[in-house]
C-alpha cells in the first residue's frame, strides 16, 4: 500500500473553518496549554515545603518531575495519541482535563511518595491527550501557511503558564501562613503549599466548561473515505522508513526538553538554596521574569517562524531551531549571576528560547507527517519530550547534586554542565534532520519524493 505523503499538497486542504469561531477555540486551546503546565509545573515551585512534608530526597522529587509522566506515556500514551486522529478530540480533551485535575487536587493531599508519585502520574494524562489534539485541531483550522501565528499563541500558553504557576504559587505561599483561607474548610487544615495544589487543580473545570462550547472541526486529508483511517501499523513503518530524518529530529527535541526541565524544574530550588530567597518570593520572581520572556519569545515567533517557513521550509525552520537551543544555554548557568536578581534574569529566558522553539518543531512535525497521522506524531513529540527529556534533566541534576557535588547547595552547578550538554547535543541532532530534509527539497523539489512509503 501507498502512503502520499505531502504536507504542503492539497490533500492538506480540506475544508477550513473561517473567522471568529477558529480563533475562540485557538484561544481556548491556549487556556488548557496553561492550566496543564501549571498542574504540571507547580511541584517544582514547592520542593523543599514537599520534600520536608514527606520526608522525600531530591532524587524522588526528581522521579515526580519527570518519570512519573514518563510511566503514563509507555503505557497508554501514545495509545491515546493514535485515538486522537480517530475519535471525537474535543470530548477526549475534556475528559482528559477533567483526569489530571483531580489529580492535581490529589497531590496536594498526598501523605507519602507512594500517593503523590500516582497524582503525578495522572496529571501526565494533560501531557497525553492535549497535544495530539490541541495541535491537529489547529491544523485542521488553519491551512499550512498560516498556522505559525496560531501555533505561537498555542505555545505561548505554555511559555507563560510557569511563570503565571510561580506567581499563583509563591502569592499563596506568602498569604496562606497569615490565615487567608482560615475560613475555607477544606483548605483551613492544609498546609501552604497543599492549598497551591488544591486551587490550581481547580482552575482546569472552567476550561473543561469552555470546550464544550467548540465544535469538532472536519478533519483535513480526510475525504470520509473509511478505508483511509488511521492505520498505527503502516504509520509506523512510515516513522520507521523515514528514520534518518525523524531520530535526530525526536532526539534534538528530547535533549532540548532536558535543558528545558533544568531552568524550569530547579530554578527556584537554586534561588532559595543559593541566593537565600524565601520560598514564595524565588515564585514570584521568577515567575515574573518567565512570563516577561514568555511574551517577547511569542511575539517574536508569531512573525519569525512564518517567515522562516517562507525563505526555507521545514528544514530552514529545523536549523532555527538549532540555533535556539543554543540561545537557550544561559538559562542553565544562573549559578554564575552576581545577585539573585540577574539569577532570576536568566532563568527566565529559557521561555524566550522554548517559546519561538515550540513553535518551529510543532509546525515541523504537523507539516511532514500526513494529516491522518498527526495525533500519534504529536503524541511521539509529547513522549520524547518527557519521557526521556523531562525525566533525564530533573534525574541527572538530583544525582549530580547527591553523588557527585555531595551537597544540596551545589544545585547550581550540577545544573550548568547538565544544561550545556544537553542543549548542545540538541542543536548537533536539529542540525543532523535539517540537512536530511534540505537533501528533500534538493532532488524532489518537494516533500511527495520523500514522503512516499511502500508497506
Amino acid at each position: 500500500m501507498t502512503l502520499p505523503i505531502d504536507p504542503l499538497d492539497t490533500r492538506d486542504a480540506g475544508p477550513r473553518s473561517s473567522g471568529a469561531m477558529a480563533w475562540f477555540a485557538v484561544v481556548i486551546l491556549c487556556a488548557a496549554q496553561i492550566v496543564s503546565t501549571i498542574d504540571r509545573g507547580i511541584l517544582a515551585l514547592v520542593v523543599d515545603p514537599v520534600r520536608a512534608d514527606l520526608g522525600i530526597s531530591d532524587l524522588q522529587i526528581a522521579l515526580l518531575q519527570g518519570f512519573a509522566f514518563s510511566v503514563f506515556y509507555v503505557t497508554v500514551g501514545l495509545p491515546l495519541g493514535v485515538a486522537a486522529d480517530m475519535t471525537n478530540r474535543r470530548r477526549l480533551l475534556v475528559c482528559g482535563i477533567i483526569v489530571w485535575s483531580f489529580a492535581t487536587i490529589g497531590g496536594g493531599l498526598a501523605q507519602n511518595f507512594g500517593q503523590m508519585f500516582v497524582s503525578r502520574l495522572l496529571v501526565g494524562v494533560g501531557e497525553a491527550v492535549l497535544g495530539p489534539c490541541a495541535v491537529t485541531i489547529i491544523s485542521d483550522l488553519f491551512p499550512p501557511a498560516g498556522r505559525g501565528r496560531p501555533m505561537a499563541i498555542y505555545v505561548f500558553g505554555s511559555m507563560i503558564a510557569y511563570g503565571i504557576g510561580a506567581l499563583v504559587s509563591g502569592l499563596i505561599l506568602q498569604v496562606a501562613p497569615r490565615g487567608a483561607f482560615s475560613d475555607i474548610p477544606l483548605l483551613a487544615t492544609l498546609a501552604p503549599w497543599r492549598i497551591a495544589f488544591v486551587l490550581v487543580g481547580g482552575f482546569g473545570f472552567a476550561i473543561a466548561g469552555l470546550l464544550l462550547l467548540l465544535r469538532e472541526p472536519p478533519r483535513s486529508g480526510d475525504g470520509g473515505n473509511a478505508t483511509d483511517k488511521i492505520r498505527f501499523r503502516e504509520n509506523l513503518h512510515f516513522l520507521v522508513h523515514h528514520k534518518g530524518i525523524f531520530l535526530p529530529l525526536y532526539g534534538a527535541l528530547a535533549a532540548f526538553a532536558a535543558g528545558n526541565s533544568i531552568a524550569t524544574g530547579w530554578g527556584a530550588v537554586l534561588l532559595s538554596r543559593s541566593f537565600g530567597f524565601t520560598i514564595g518570593a524565588a515564585g514570584k520572581s521568577i515567575g515574573s521574569s518567565l512570563v516577561l520572556w514568555a511574551v517577547a519569545g511569542a511575539l517574536v515567533a508569531s512573525v519569525l517562524v512564518d517567515r522562516v517557513a517562507r525563505r526555507g521550509g521545514s528544514a530552514g525552520k529545523v536549523k532555527l531551531a538549532a540555533l535556539l537551543a543554543l540561545l537557550a544555554i544561559p538559562s542553565t548557568l544562573a549559578v554564575l549571576a552576581p545577585d539573585g536578581s540577574g539569577a532570576v534574569i536568566l532563568l527566565g529566558e529559557i521561555m524566550f528560547a522554548s517559546a519561538i522553539y515550540g513553535t518551529t518543531m510543532l509546525s515541523v512535525v504537523a507539516e511532514i507527517t500526513p494529516p491522518r497521522m498527526r495525533g500519534l506524531s504529536i503524541a511521539l513529540y509529547a513522549f520524547v519530550m518527557t519521557m526521556i527529556g523531562a525525566s533525564i534533566g530533573p534525574i541527572a541534576v538530583a544525582t549530580m547534586t547527591e553523588r557527585v557535588f555531595r551537597d544540596a547547595n551545589a544545585v547550581g552547578w550540577s545544573m550548568a554542565i547538565v544544561g550545556i550538554a544537553t542543549l548542545c547535543l540538541s542543536a548537533l541532532l536539529a542540525l543532523a534532520a535539517a540537512r536530511r530534509l534540505r537533501a528533500v527539497r534538493d532532488h524532489g523539489g518537494t516533500m511527495a519524493t520523500l514522503f512516499t512509503t511502500v508497506a
